[in-house]
C-alpha cells in the first residue's frame, strides 16, 4: 500500500515537471519567435493589389515617406508600413470596435462587448462603406489590400501578443477603418455616463449640494431645471433635478495660431497638441505621404488610411476636443401587460430586436438580444450602474449623434488633406459627423480660421433636463428637434485679432443661439496660452514650442496663496510653508514644491467633501477648482462643507481643514517619496506611463512593456500631464500629448513634430520607445518633404504582382 503511494506520488511529480518543463519550453520558444518578429523594413515585395511601384523611405526618425502614382498607391503604402509597425494596434482596435474582445482576452471583456454591439459600431461602419464616394472606397479598399497583402506574404513571425495569445489577425476590411473613427468618436463623448453620475449623486446629496459641487462655468450662470419628481417618482433619479451640470475633466488639447502680425516670419504659425490616454505605442504615427499632386505630413492613427492631424503643401489644420452634448439617455417605460413594448407618444410600440452571439475564449459563447427604440438602443443593464438607478418597470436607451448611419466623417477627414485655403478646407467638412473638434487653420497665403464641425443635437425649449440626466423617453417634447445647421456652429475666419485659441474651454459667447455643451474644460490652459501670446508679435516655431512645453500653473497661483493665507504658523509645517511662499508656482520637474502643494490639496479636497458623498467620494475625487474655491471662502454660506457631517459634537471650520490637510499632506508625500524634502522632484513624482494593452497589466512583463519618463507639468498647464489623486498612483501622469506639432506657414518643411512613444508596437523594435525621451524632455524633429535631403535609413520598392 505504502509503495503504491510512493509510486503514484512519483509519477504525480515526474507529470508536473514534465508539464513545468513543456511550459517552459513553449514560453522559450514564443519569446524566439518574438525576437525575430521586428520586420527589417529594407528590400523588395512583389504585392497583389497594387497598381504601380510604390518606394518606402524611412529616415533617421524611422518616419516612413511613401512615395506613389496615385492616392490608391499612397494607401497602400501606409497599409504596408501600418502592418510592418502597429499590427497588434490595429487587431486591438479593431476587435474593440466590433464589439469582439472576449474572442481575444476571455469573459472578462464581455461588459464591454456588450456595450459595443448594443451600439453596433461595426454594423453602421458596414453601412457606410457602400455610401461613401468611389474616391474614398477605393482608397479604403487599396489600404486594406495594403495590409492584407504584406501579411499574406510576411516571412517573419507576428508580433509577440499574436505569438502568445496564439492568435492570427483576419484580413483588414474598409469597414475596420470607419470603425477606427467611430472608437474615437465613443471616447470623445462621455455625455452618457456622465447623466448616470449625477444622477446617482443625488442619492447623497440635497438639491443645494449638488448645485454647489456642480458650479457653472466661470461668468455663466447657474442652469436652473425644472422638478422632475413626478416624472421619476420613488427613484434616486428624481432628486437628480437640481444637479448643475459637471465641468470635470473628460480630456484636454491644446491649440493655437496666429496671422502674420504676431510672427517674425510674418506668416502663421500653428501648434497643436491633442491629449489622449498614454498608451505604448501612442495612438499617433508620424508619416509623409507623397501624392501625385501633393504631400501630407502628420500623425496618422493606425487603421486609418490618411494622416488625421498634419498639413500639405499649403495648408495646417490642428485639433482639441470640444466636448459637445451629443448623447441623450432616455428612460422608456415599459407595458406592464407587454414587456415587449414601450410608451410614445403615440402610445405603446414593439421593440425592435437582434441578436448577437458573443464568443468567448476559454469559455461558453453568449447569446446576447438587443432591443431598440424610437430613441435608440436599450442599454445593457451592467451599463455603469444603470440597473440600479432605472426605476421597476423602466429601462434606459442611448440617443447619440455618432450613430447616424451612413456616416461620412472619415471621407471628411481625407478630403481637408485636398484643400487649399479655408473655403476648401470648411467645404470639405460639411458631411462631418463625430467627434466634434476644436479645428484650427492656417495656409502659407496667410489665412487663418476655425471652425467646430459635428452633428450636434437642438432640444427644444420644453425639453424636460437639457441633457444634463435622464429623460422621460415617452414626452414629445424630449425628443431632438433637428440638429445645428453648419453655418450655424462656431466659426471665424481672419479675426481681427490676429489669433485663435482653443484649450477645451468654452467657445462661444453669451449670445451664440444654441446649446452645445454646458460642460466646458476651465479656462486654466487657454487664459495662460493668451497670456504668452501677448508677450511678444515676433513669435517663432521655437517660441511656440517653449509655450507647449509650459510649467506654469494659474491654478496653483490661484490656490497656494489661498492656502497659505489661511494655514497656522506651527514649527511642523515651517519648511514646507516657506517654500510654497517663495514658490513661482510652475509645475517644473525639478522642483519639489509640485509635490508638497498637489499633495496638500488631494488631503483638502477629501477633508472638505468626503464626508458628504459617501461611498460614492472615491469616484468623484478631483480637484474640483471652482468649488473648492467656493467651500473654502464662504462663497454663498458655501462654508458649510469644512463642517464634517459625521461628527454630531463638533463643528469644523475651513481653516482647521486646511491645517490637517498640510500635516497629513507632509506625512503622506515624506512616505512616498522619503524624509529629505530637498530630494524631492516632481518629475520623477509625476512619470508618464505610456502602458501596453493587455502586456502592462499582466505580471513579471508588466513593466517591461510599460513605457515610462519622469514628466514634468501637470493638469492645469499647457504642458499638460494629466494625473488622478483618487488612484492608487495620485502623480502618475496617465493623460498627455501623445502629439505634438508646430506648423511654420513660412516654411512648412521648418515644422516640428513628436510623439510620446515610439513609431513601432513592438516591444522587441528599437523603435518601440525611441522617442519616449525626447518627447519627454520636449523635443522635436523635423520631417521633410525634399526628397533629397531625407537621410534614408531603410528603403523598401513595392512592386505590383500578377
Amino acid at each position: 500500500m505504502m509503495n503504491t503511494a510512493r509510486t503514484t506520488a512519483k509519477w504525480a511529480g515526474i507529470l508536473v515537471l514534465s508539464l513545468v518543463t513543456l511550459l517552459g519550453l513553449l514560453v522559450l520558444d514564443r519569446y524566439g519567435a518574438a525576437r525575430q518578429s521586428v520586420d527589417a523594413h529594407d528590400g523588395t515585395l512583389v504585392l497583389l493589389g497594387l497598381l504601380e511601384p510604390v518606394e518606402i523611405i524611412r529616415d533617421e526618425n524611422s518616419v516612413p515617406h511613401i512615395y506613389g502614382a496615385s492616392e490608391e498607391d499612397v494607401a497602400f503604402g501606409l497599409g504596408v508600413s501600418h502592418a510592418q509597425d502597429r499590427l497588434w494596434q490595429m487587431e486591438l482596435f479593431r476587435r474593440v470596435g466590433q464589439g469582439r474582445l472576449a474572442e481575444l482576452l476571455g469573459s472578462f471583456a464581455l461588459p464591454a462587448d456588450r456595450y459595443i454591439r448594443t451600439l453596433n459600431l461595426y454594423g453602421l461602419a458596414e453601412e457606410t462603406v457602400p455610401y461613401l464616394a468611389p474616391e474614398t472606397q477605393s482608397l479604403l479598399n487599396a489600404y486594406a489590400a495594403g495590409v492584407n497583402s504584406y501579411l499574406d506574404q510576411r516571412e517573419i513571425p507576428l508580433p509577440p501578443e499574436f505569438l502568445f495569445l496564439a492568435h492570427e489577425p483576419e484580413p483588414w476590411a474598409p469597414a475596420d477603418s470607419v470603425v477606427m473613427i467611430k472608437l474615437l468618436a465613443l471616447g470623445l463623448s462621455g455625455n452618457a455616463t456622465r447623466e448616470l453620475s449625477r444622477a446617482r449623486l443625488a442619492e447623497v446629496l440635497s438639491a443645494e449640494q449638488l448645485a454647489a459641487f456642480f458650479p457653472p462655468y466661470p461668468g455663466d450662470g447657474p442652469v436652473a431645471l425644472p422638478d422632475l419628481a413626478s416624472l421619476y417618482a420613488d427613484t434616486p433619479i428624481q432628486q437628480a433635478a437640481a444637479a448643475i451640470p459637471d465641468i470635470g475633466p473628460k480630456g484636454a488639447s491644446n491649440n493655437w495660431v496666429v496671422d502674420g502680425s504676431h510672427t517674425a516670419s510674418g506668416k502663421p504659425l500653428l501648434a497643436n497638441d491633442p491629449h489622449l490616454g498614454m498608451l505604448a505605442p501612442s495612438i499617433w504615427y508620424l508619416a509623409h505621404l507623397a501624392y501625385p499632386d501633393r504631400n501630407v505630413v502628420g500623425g496618422t492613427i493606425a487603421g486609418v488610411p490618411s494622416v488625421v492631424l498634419g498639413r500639405n503643401d499649403h495648408i495646417a489644420w490642428g485639433y482639441t476636443n470640444t466636448g459637445p452634448d451629443t448623447q441623450d439617455l432616455y428612460v422608456e417605460k415599459l407595458n406592464p401587460e407587454d414587456a415587449d413594448q414601450y410608451l410614445t407618444p403615440e402610445g405603446y410600440a414593439t421593440f425592435e430586436e437582434r441578436t448577437e452571439i458573443l464568443k468567448v475564449r476559454f469559455g461558453a459563447d453568449e447569446t446576447f438580444t438587443i432591443r431598440s427604440t424610437r430613441n435608440g438602443p436599450v442599454l445593457p443593464s451592467d451599463f455603469f450602474g444603470a440597473d440600479e438607478l432605472t426605476p421597476e418597470g423602466h429601462v434606459l436607451a442611448i440617443s447619440w449623434t455618432a450613430l447616424t448611419s451612413p456616416d461620412f466623417t472619415i471621407e471628411a477627414g481625407h478630403n481637408i488633406t485636398k484643400a487649399r485655403d479655408f473655403a476648401e478646407f470648411r467645404d470639405a467638412l460639411r458631411t462631418y459627423v463625430a467627434p466634434m473638434q476644436n479645428m484650427v487653420f492656417a495656409n502659407v497665403d496667410g489665412e487663418i480660421g476655425f471652425i467646430a464641425p459635428a452633428h450636434i443635437p437642438v432640444r427644444g425649449e420644453a425639453h424636460e433636463t437639457h441633457g444634463l440626466v435622464p429623460t422621460p423617453g415617452w414626452k414629445d417634447s424630449n425628443t431632438w428637434t433637428g440638429m445645428i445647421p453648419f453655418d450655424g456652429l462656431p466659426q471665424t475666419f481672419n479675426p481681427a485679432s490676429g489669433t485663435i485659441v482653443t484649450a477645451n474651454n468654452k467657445i462661444v459667447s453669451d449670445s451664440y443661439p444654441y446649446s452645445i455643451t454646458r460642460q466646458w474644460d476651465l479656462p486654466f490652459r487657454a487664459e495662460r496660452i493668451e497670456e504668452l501670446l501677448a508677450t511678444t508679435r515676433n513669435h517663432t516655431v521655437e517660441s511656440f514650442i517653449t509655450m507647449q512645453m509650459d510649467n506654469g500653473s494659474s491654478f496653483a497661483a490661484e490656490f497656494s496663496p489661498l492656502l497659505l493665507s489661511m494655514v497656522s504658523n506651527t514649527s511642523e509645517t515651517a519648511a514646507a510653508r516657506a517654500r510654497l511662499a517663495a514658490w513661482d508656482h510652475r509645475m517644473d520637474g525639478e522642483k519639489a514644491e509640485p509635490i508638497l502643494f498637489l499633495s496638500w490639496m488631494r488631503e483638502l479636497t477629501r477633508l472638505v467633501y468626503a464626508d458628504e458623498l459617501k461611498d460614492q467620494f472615491s469616484s468623484r475625487w478631483r480637484f474640483h477648482p471652482v468649488f473648492m474655491k467656493q467651500a473654502l471662502t464662504g462663497v454663498e454660506g458655501k462654508d458649510v462643507w469644512c463642517d464634517n457631517v459625521n461628527t454630531e459634537d463638533a463643528i469644523e471650520t475651513c481653516a482647521g481643514l486646511v491645517d490637517e490637510a498640510l500635516t497629513k499632506a507632509i506625512a503622506d508625500a515624506t512616505e512616498r517619496f522619503g524624509d529629505k524634502m530637498d530630494e524631492w522632484r516632481w518629475d520623477e513624482a509625476h512619470p508618464v506611463v505610456n502602458r501596453h494593452i493587455p502586456g502592462s497589466f499582466l505580471p513579471i512583463v508588466g513593466d517591461t512593456l510599460t513605457i515610462a519618463r519622469p514628466s514634468a507639468g501637470g493638469n492645469h498647464t499647457i504642458n499638460r500631464g494629466q494625473h488622478v489623486i483618487g488612484s492608487e498612483t495620485p502623480f502618475d501622469n496617465v493623460h498627455a500629448a501623445g502629439y505634438r506639432v508646430v506648423y511654420d506657414l513660412a516654411d512648412l518643411d521648418a515644422s516640428r513634430y513628436m510623439i510620446s512613444t515610439g513609431q513601432s508596437g513592438n516591444p522587441f523594435s528599437g523603435d518601440f520607445d525611441h522617442l519616449a525621451t525626447a518627447w519627454a524632455e520636449g523635443g522635436s524633429i523635423a520631417i521633410s518633404t525634399d526628397r533629397s535631403s531625407i537621410k534614408a535609413v531603410s528603403q523598401m520598392h513595392l512592386k505590383p504582382g500578377d
